[in-house]
């Protein structure tokens, strides 16, 4: 019905908006009245609901004893009331609920709070682990470095599971297998209790060029009884150095070569380690333009590959590299070179580097051949003794098919041996500031014009310093500057080089001395000697090395058939007796540049009645023979024969040492 009302509804209000004109119907008014009605105040004021009764459950017919009442239907106000008050109960339950949850929460967290308080120790935290790494600060390259790594459980509970993380610089090998790698090493670890310190030890061979900075880090992953979770703990790294390579490697080769001209590269390889290597693995990685020719010795399985077996402590390998570079001018190339100890899954790949080392090459346009000579030897390397004038020479020969002009030639010196008042070229002049011998016109007329295939000769002379210094050296790069008119008359410069190095060999002495109850033995006996009585002296040698590190020295002096050797010796190295050749013999092993050795023996005179008035022989001249490390070249030193008679600086009076009646 109510949308057949709306649609008259709709009708009328169409008519009258379409009926204009037309007077509008006055809408009826109703007037207000005054008139007051009463309202209840009070709840009470309002009868009471009948509530229905709820009827009993229907009793099963054979139970049944009486007809059940009959429940009168409920009214319509009273599902009124009901309806009204259910909301009101289901508000009230919903509060009471919220009321609860926050009371619980509150006594929940109170009690949280407690057990935090009186039972907060019993937490778990890295902070209270502490790891403690220990080892020396400086290791030789190759030497087994030892490590002891300290963990302390200061929490209150204990740790279970732990592993003990390690993780080694590259190059690093096992100390009991040298051929495994060690890159990350788990341990695992007991159970730490609470407040307990272990302390594990650890061994490990490390490698690396000397002075090379390397650490090792540490850290400890562990878990907690009743927990699933993994905590982890890492320890300051230990740093250390490495003070020594295991090996040397030194590679001389030409600085500037012409493109396809054939040149050699010598490799020389040196034991610095205390014990002999094996298995020592030299690897050369070319660049493009390097062709390879051969080598001496020849390499192993590849071109750039070769395997030393066994390198003996201070023992010198050398391999020489023949190839051609091919390339544009002023193009460099640069061979580094690698050793190390092979792999053992492939003897081709280093697993560990104790070395490296470049040479590089500058490509220039070939015009003159130089020949630097020093000491009779040319382009390399010389080894001369302290305070040797040495004589040098350069020859220039014009290579090209036309003449070259206005040469100026160069030779620049350096090294810590050179001395500017011993460098005498008998023409050119010395720039003792920039250390530099130059020829020109104006000292050398010939140099204003060489023509093709000819050649030409410079000289100087040097010395070296006589000073107290390591590895003395004097180094020479010769330069030599031309021009030439080419076939479009277009002046062109060219420029040749060579170089040298002098090393200056070790001056090692031999000296001795006789003393009588003043060293590590007791002498007996009359001073000054009697004729047919028997006085023991002791016999002290000393060498004294210079600037280099020598190794197999030998002392060697025969002792004269009247005096008798007492087998009592002291001291560092070797000392031995041939009583047949009667000679004795002093050898030690090495001795650092500018360090000393000392050796003493006993030996017994006797002296004949032949001999009064005589200070006789007690040893013979002793004679010095070394190997120079640096040099590469046997040193050598004698002291004259030593008498009876000793030093007054020893508290004798001069004299002692003469046979009396």
């Amino acid at each position: 019905m109510s949308g057949i009302k709306d649609q008259e509804r709709i009708d009328a209000l169409r008519e009258r908006l379409y009926e204009r004109g037309k007077p509008s119907i006055a809408p009826k008014k109703h007037a207000l009245t005054d008139v007051k009605e009463k309202v209840k105040t009070s709840w009470d004021a309002f009868p009471k609901p009948k509530i229905p009764k709820i009827p009993k459950p229907a009793i099963p017919a054979m139970m049944k004893t009486t007809t059940p009442e009959v429940a009168p239907a409920p009214t319509s106000e009273s599902n009124d009331l009901l309806t009204t008050m259910a909301p009101r109960k289901r508000k009230r339950a919903y509060r009471a609920k919220l009321l609860l949850a926050g009371a619980g929460f509150f006594v929940l967290s109170v009690m949280l709070s407690s057990l935090f308080l009186i039972f907060g120790n019993n937490s778990i935290s890295a902070e209270n682990i502490t790891i403690a790494v220990t080892g020396p600060f400086t290791v030789g390259g190759g030497e087994v470095l030892p490590l002891q790594v300290g963990i302390t459980n200061d929490n209150a509970v204990d740790i279970d599971s732990a592993t003990l993380i390690v993780e080694y610089p590259r190059g690093t090998l096992s100390a009991t297998d040298e051929r495994t790698e060690l890159y990350t090493e788990h341990l695992a670890l007991d159970t730490i209790t609470s407040g307990e310190t272990i302390n594990v030890p650890l061994r490990a061979l490390v490698f690396g060029e000397e002075n090379d900075d390397k650490n090792i880090k540490v850290s400890i992953e562990y878990h907690i009884q009743g927990s699933n979770a993994t905590f982890f703990k890492e320890a300051e790294p230990l740093r250390f150095k490495i003070s020594s390579s295991p090996v040397v490697i030194r590679v001389a080769s030409l600085k500037k070569v012409s493109s396809g001209q054939e040149t050699d590269i010598e490799v020389v390889i040196t034991s610095n380690s205390p014990t002999a290597l094996s298995e020592v693995l030299v690897k050369a990685e070319y660049p493009l333009g390097f062709d390879f020719t051969s080598s001496t010795p020849s390499p192993n399985g590849s071109q750039n590959i070769w395997l030393i077996k066994d390198l003996e402590p201070e023992e010198t390998q050398k391999i020489i590299i023949t190839g051609v570079i091919i390339g544009k001018e002023t193009d460099e190339y640069a061979i580094n070179f690698s050793v190390g100890v092979p792999s053992e899954r492939d003897q081709q790949t280093l697993a560990s580097v104790f070395v490296t080392a470049q040479t590089q090459f500058e490509i220039e346009h070939p015009f003159i051949d130089i020949d630097l000579e020093i000491d009779g030897v040319s382009n390399g390397e010389v080894a001369v003794e302290a305070g040797q004038h040495t004589g040098a020479s350069i020859e220039i020969m014009n290579t090209l098919s036309d003449a070259v002009y206005d040469l100026v030639v160069e030779v620049k010196l350096g090294g810590n041996a050179l001395s500017d008042l011993n460098v005498g070229p008998p023409n050119g002049f010395y720039d003792s500031t920039k250390n530099t011998i130059i020829w020109d016109v104006s000292n050398a007329p010939d140099l204003e014009k060489l023509e093709p295939g000819k050649k030409l000769r410079l000289s100087f002379g040097i010395e070296p310093s006589d000073k107290p210094l390591n590895t003395p050296q004097i180094t020479f790069d010769v330069n030599v500057k031309a021009r030439r008119v080419s076939e479009s008359e277009v002046t062109e410069a060219l420029l040749g080089t060579a170089s040298a190095v002098m090393k200056v060999a070790s001056n090692p002495k031999i000296l001795t001395s006789i003393g009588f109850n003043n060293g590590a033995f007791s002498d007996s006996g009359p001073v000054p000697p009697v004729a047919e009585t028997e006085t023991s002296y002791s016999v002290s040698f000393m060498i004294e090395n210079g600037g280099n590190d020598i190794t197999d020295a030998v002392v060697t002096a025969t002792l004269p058939t009247y005096i008798q050797w007492n087998e009592k010796t002291s001291g560092v190295g070797d000392l031995s007796y041939d009583d047949v050749k009667r000679v004795v013999t002093w050898k030690v092993a090495s001795i650092d540049a500018h360090n000393a050795v000392f050796s003493t023996f006993q030996v017994s005179l006797t002296p004949s009645k032949s001999q009064i008035g005589n200070s006789p022989i007690l040893v013979g001249e002793q004679r010095l023979k070394a190997n120079d490390r640096f040099t590469g070249t046997v040193v050598q030193s004698k002291s004259a024969a030593l008498s009876s008679e000793m030093s007054p600086e020893t508290g004798h009076e001069r004299g002692n040492g003469r046979v009396v009646e």
